[in-house]
């Protein structure tokens, strides 16, 4: 895991992550902070009339001074503590832990870690959160339970239904586990799941009004979820532009496969995780599906989408799981082969066949780990997107960013702006929404001369890249000229 987070790091380094919703997150986790506003960015303006995204100024302790490695910390931080909560879960046997894991740290796991180009996105943190919620309910852990769900709800407004499918699916096994028990208490256990769960619904009503009425200033809410349930419907019954049907049912087949390859490693305890994720996920993949319509379906097999129902599947493998280590009584001792393949090096073997499903899964998607994966590579540079500038370039503007405090209004073009990712990130089409004008700009030097502010200075240049900067702040990045 802590590899995993090295390498994710030195693709931002790289300036391997460009969307411009990295930064968008970025300003909404600090806008508080420096714009004196709660999740404001400078694409999209006030972002909470868009998407519930609460957890994010709760990780500006590390953004602030981090900046994109603050989120990329985060990550790697809530990963951690899954695994090592799930090496530990006392209610998994070795077996179980080692499928769990297999599940934790697989190709899928990594591609959505990863979320090439764009980076991170809030539910990148939902495959975590889930599993330490469904190992604390497991483990009968109440408080630390709702702990994990509360930060699962914060993470987006789909947050509290993620809750529901975990819930559901560690209720199964808790009643499954109580067949033998008396009429009472499996009535007591059915009362306190569907108190939980009513209590859910309310929390996801609450968070949609309150939503709603984030977005009554610009009325976009009802109109984006209507609109996006008239496309799932008109699909649904084969009406609509040709492809759109296609490309829903190619992303439901995908969260299939990815879903068969995370249990795969249960063994013979792969029906039981079946049931339990057909019992839990269908209202969430109606919440994808519904999200997924309004842009015709093409980002179903997108990082984000996948993250949300991983968040399921391994609550679902850790239930199965669970169930698996205590429901198989002693018995008469087994041929060692027999042992073997039923032991710890069986779920190894099945882990790796599910690791290969998944890497053929994932070469569909035009996606392969092992570039990414590639520490020495990473570290060189060698055919990544910082490759494309000079190394003279690269000191230049990782120099004028370095001297900028946190925070400032920046403009850059190109796929540069990640150097910025301690400043504020203005982008050209937007600035009318940007909370203040770019105070340095990073424009083509060709054409510097022609488009400079009558308001700003002329500053540094060094190869394609002149800087345009506001008088009193030239004499802090004035030296970067001579490289830095």
């Amino acid at each position: 895991m802590l590899y995993a987070g090295l390498c994710k790091a030195l693709l931002f380094r790289d300036l391997e992550y460009t969307g411009s919703d990295l930064f968008c997150f970025l300003e909404m986790s600090w806008s508080w902070h420096y714009a004196g506003r709660l999740l404001h960015d400078n694409v999209y303006g006030d972002h909470y009339a868009i998407h519930n995204f609460f957890l994010l100024p709760a990780l500006s302790p590390l953004t602030i001074p981090l900046g994109a490695y603050g989120f990329i910390l985060g990550l790697v931080l809530l990963h951690l503590i899954a695994v090592l909560r799930a090496a530990t879960a006392a209610a998994l046997d070795l077996k179980g832990r080692l499928a769990v894991l297999a599940g934790c740290l697989c190709p899928v796991a990594f591609y959505t870690f990863d979320h090439p180009e764009w980076g991170f996105h809030p539910e990148l943190c939902y495959p975590p959160l889930a599993l330490l919620m469904a190992l604390d309910l497991l483990d009968g852990n109440p408080k630390r339970a709702i702990l994990a769900a509360s930060l699962i709800v914060l993470v987006k407004e789909d947050g509290a239904v993620l809750c529901a499918a975990v819930l559901l699916a560690c209720l199964a096994h808790r009643f499954w586990s109580l067949r033998a028990a008396s009429r009472e208490e499996r009535a007591k256990t059915v009362r306190a799941g569907l108190l939980s769960l009513l209590a859910l619904v309310l929390v996801f009503a609450l968070g949609m009004l309150a939503h709603a009425a984030a977005s009554s200033t610009d009325g976009s809410l009802a109109p984006r979820v209507v609109q996006s349930l008239r496309i799932l419907v008109h699909t649904l019954a084969g009406n609509g532009p040709l492809g759109r049907r296609e490309r829903l049912l190619e992303g439901l087949t995908v969260y299939a496969l990815v879903g068969v390859s995370i249990l795969l490693p249960l063994g013979r305890g792969l029906m039981r995780g079946l049931l339990l994720l057909m019992l839990s996920a269908p209202p969430l993949v109606i919440v994808l599906m519904v999200s997924s319509g309004v842009y015709r379906f093409h980002f179903m097999p997108w990082p984000p989408r996948i993250a949300t129902l991983l968040a399921v599947f391994l609550a679902c493998l850790a239930c199965a799981a669970a169930a698996s280590s205590g429901a198989a009584p002693r018995a008469a001792p087994s041929p060692a082969g027999l042992r073997l393949a039923r032991g710890p090096a069986g779920v190894v073997v099945l882990a790796a066949i599910s690791w290969g499903l998944q890497l053929l899964l994932l070469d569909r998607l035009d996606y392969s780990p092992w570039p990414r994966l590639d520490a020495g590579r990473l570290l060189a540079g060698r055919g990544y997107r910082v490759s494309t500038l000079s190394e003279q370039e690269v000191r230049f503007l990782r120099c004028l960013a370095g001297r900028l405090p946190g925070g400032l209004p920046v403009s850059s073009f190109g796929d540069t702006h990640p150097v910025f990712h301690r400043q504020s990130i203005v982008f050209a089409a937007f600035e009318a929404r940007a909370w203040h004008e770019p105070r340095l700009r990073v424009v083509p030097s060709s054409g510097a001369a022609a488009s400079r502010n009558t308001t700003l200075c002329a500053g540094p240049a060094v190869g394609g890249f002149a800087v345009q900067v506001e008088c009193d702040l030239l004499p802090m990045v004035a030296s970067c000229g001579g490289g830095g």
